[in-house]
C-alpha cells in the first residue's frame, strides 16, 4: 500500500522529532550524575529509538 504525500510528510516530521529526542535524551543521560535519573533518560532515549525504528518500517 502506497503512502499519500501527506502521510509521508507526517512520518518524516515525526522521524525528525523522534531522532531529536533520542539525541537529546542520550546527551542528558551522559550529563546526569544521579544514577536513577541517568537510567530514566537512557530508558526514554531507547523508547524514542523504538518509535523511530517503527516509523522507519512504514517507509521500507
Amino acid at each position: 500500500m502506497a503512502l499519500t504525500e501527506k502521510e509521508l510528510s507526517a512520518i518524516e516530521d515525526q522521524l525528525a522529532s523522534e531522532q531529536t529526542m533520542v539525541t537529546k535524551l542520550k546527551a542528558y543521560a551522559q550529563l546526569c550524575t544521579d544514577q536513577v535519573l541517568r537510567q530514566k533518560c537512557g530508558d526514554a532515549a531507547q523508547k524514542h529509538q523504538n518509535h523511530f525504528d517503527r516509523l522507519m518500517g512504514f517507509l521500507n
